[in-house]
Parts: structure tokens; C-alpha cells; sequence
């Protein structure tokens, strides 16, 4: 990063201490955060999305017991997307969800307020007498969980 003019002071954290810190006093500057877990349904997200979210982290809201964050201003595009995360999750349609859901994503492209870094490689493995495995980058081995069998052998 000094190669492009920015210091970075390196603090590895465990990672307890680290969300104490993100919460608890909001002093920090930048951080390096694997979010996942939601796999392939969009509103898993949310919580990162809706500017009342408690892992919105590019615009954090105070905590509850905390004074409330001076100058701190929800866009209008910030609030656009947390709307479209609350009608995503209530659509029930498919087409309709996808729409909403792009929708999202536009304004995340445009705005930019995370930058994901993706690992393009990935490993999973699944006994051999489970049958119906479609390995998806999204969703890994378990993605279709519902549709998955055990071997009779």
C-alpha cells in the first residue's frame, strides 16, 4: 500500500476482539472482514445492507448506551438499498426477487461502500454416498441441500 502513497499499520485481532472493537468503540479505521454465511439467498445480507443493520459497517449507527455518532448522515442510496433488501425478502416471486435484487446491486456498483475481495479457488468434499453433489462457487457442495440423497449402498 505504500506503493500508492497509503501507510497501513498491520493489527492482527482475534477475532472476538476485533467485533468488540468494530462495536464497542468504533475505533478504527479500516478492516479486513470475511462476511459470509448466507449463501445463495440475498436477504442473508441484509444485516450488512439496512443502515440499521448491526454489520453495516460503512456507516455504522451507535450501538445501543452509545452517544450517537456525530455528523453521521444515511444517503439516500444507503437507504434505497436497505428498502430493497426488506421488499426482496417479502417477495415471494422469483422473477420479481431477482429484479429487486439487481436492483441492489446496481446501486452497490455505483456507490462502491465495501470492496470485495474474492478467492477465486475453493474445496469442498462430500462422502461418496451422497448423491445429487452440484458444486456451485455460491453456494459450495450444500447449496442444494433439499435435493440431495443417501446411497442406499
Amino acid at each position: 500500500m505504500a506503493a500508492i502513497g497509503i501507510q497501513a499499520d498491520f493489527q492482527p485481532l482475534a477475532f472476538n476482539a476485533l467485533i468488540d472493537k468494530m462495536d464497542g468503540t468504533q475505533d478504527w479505521e479500516a478492516v479486513i472482514l470475511g462476511l459470509g454465511g448466507a449463501g445463495i439467498e440475498p436477504d442473508g445480507g441484509r444485516n450488512v445492507w439496512s443502515p440499521d443493520g448491526h454489520l453495516h459497517l460503512f456507516n455504522q449507527k451507535a450501538e445501543v448506551g452509545q452517544e450517537p455518532i456525530e455528523g453521521r448522515v444515511v444517503t439516500d442510496w444507503e437507504r434505497a438499498i436497505g428498502q430493497l433488501y426488506v421488499q426482496g425478502g417479502q417477495e415471494l416471486n422469483d422473477a420479481k426477487r431477482k429484479q429487486i435484487y439487481a436492483q441492489a446491486q446496481r446501486l452497490v456498483q455505483e456507490h462502491i461502500p465495501l470492496i470485495f475481495l474474492v478467492n477465486p479457488l475453493s474445496m469442498s468434499a462430500v462422502r461418496n454416498k451422497i448423491e445429487g453433489t452440484k458444486y456451485s462457487a455460491l453456494g459450495g457442495a450444500l447449496w442444494n441441500i433439499h435435493e440431495l440423497k443417501l446411497s442406499e449402498e
